[in-house]
């Protein structure tokens, strides 16, 4: 039988909420909420997120020494059941129309401190995506990464965490409720955090069952670079814009050039029917860079940005980790010397909440 070591409430059931009930729930108990509910039934960006797990192909958002980390956190979903999350590890497809090779090579520039990456010509590329034959000259596959399916993801995260849920509550009277408070509320916590904005990101999810891809293609362009990642039933959900923007609202430009670019790369989107099309509010700190900040008794998880699948497992451990007085590689990424709770107050709260 676990041995509950604490109470801790988690405040907002994205992603990064979800993943930090999951690794405390078992020697803690764990009160789980949100403004919407639980789970939580809008549209959320942790719901509507392309769900890739593709630091080389973010490698503009990605610094080199998360990279450990990125592939601990695909490690990660690869070793749950695959009938819970999705999980298909297919690699990523990066192509440009001939006119915009450059971009691909100036891509691939980036990518050469990195082994495990490759151009491909067009028989090769034939081979992965028989669908795009003739289409393309050169591209390049990046056999390591992954995605998951975040629908899936998130209802089963909800099945299953063992877990009391409440409404939501004011963030200064819950920590005195309980032993830690971990805010894992996005871009909700901005009034808590002047640092935080948010990024608006839009996906169309178009459902074409005249075409078959195995894996996450990204079409590099200079002005709408795009991906499309393959879901259940022949649906697909194209993204990859990044607006200056707190605006749920989906532009008309945006929706256009999201499509257009998709029906450039191959012309069956003409015809695909759109199930819908969304904007989510992805936090970001300045640096685009996800933080744990820690004061007193409430610990922050934000600024994922478009890290979130992909890093939540790894900054939930973290925080698990913390709380136990355990060491975790990874976790100076994160915390990057902002704590507010000393490592003496950290260990008399553990054999309080011990005792």
């Amino acid at each position: 039988m676990a041995q509950f070591l604490g109470k801790i409430g988690i405040v907002g059931a994205g992603i990064m909420g979800l993943s930090t009930a999951q690794a405390l729930a078992q020697h803690h108990e764990v009160v789980l909420t949100d403004a919407q509910g639980f789970p939580p039934l809008r549209c959320t960006p942790s719901l509507m997120a392309g769900g890739m797990l593709a630091p080389w192909s973010e490698i503009e958002h990605m610094p080199p020494e998360f990279m450990s980390a990125a592939a601990n956190g695909i490690e990660f979903w690869k070793n749950q059941p695959q009938e819970k999350t999705g999980f298909r590890q297919n690699g990523s497809l990066l192509l440009a129309h001939r006119d915009d090779l450059y971009i691909l090579d100036r891509f691939a520039s980036k990518l050469a401190s990195f082994k495990n990456w490759r151009f491909v010509n067009e028989e090769e590329i034939a081979a992965l995506e028989p669908a795009l034959a003739g289409r393309f000259d050169r591209g390049i596959h990046i056999p390591e990464e992954a995605f998951v399916y975040p629908p899936q993801v998130m209802g089963k995260y909800a099945q299953e965490i063992p877990a009391r849920h409440m409404e939501e509550y004011d963030i200064s009277a819950g920590k005195n409720r309980f032993d830690w408070l971990i805010d894992c509320r996005g871009y909700g916590a901005v009034k808590d955090e002047p640092e935080l904005r948010g990024v608006k990101g839009e996906i169309a999810v178009v459902k074409n069952s005249e075409l078959t891809l195995n894996r996450p293609v990204r079409l590099m362009h200079p002005r709408y670079p795009i991906y499309i990642v393959p879901r259940p039933n022949h649906e697909y959900t194209i993204g990859a814009t990044v607006i200056e923007s707190a605006d749920e609202a989906v532009t008309v430009k945006s929706a256009l050039e999201l499509l257009s670019a998709a029906y450039s790369l191959h012309p069956s989107f003409g015809n695909a029917r759109l199930s819908f099309i969304h904007a989510g509010i992805r936090p970001a700190y300045p640096d685009n860079l996800p933080r744990i900040t820690i004061d007193g008794n409430i610990i922050r998880c934000n600024g994922l940005f478009r890290h979130g699948y992909l890093l939540a497992p790894v900054m939930a451990q973290c925080v698990s980790d913390y709380i136990a007085g355990t060491e975790n590689k990874f976790t100076h990424l994160f915390i990057r010397g902002n704590h507010g709770h000393s490592d003496h107050q950290r260990s008399e709260k553990k054999l309080h909440s011990a005792a």
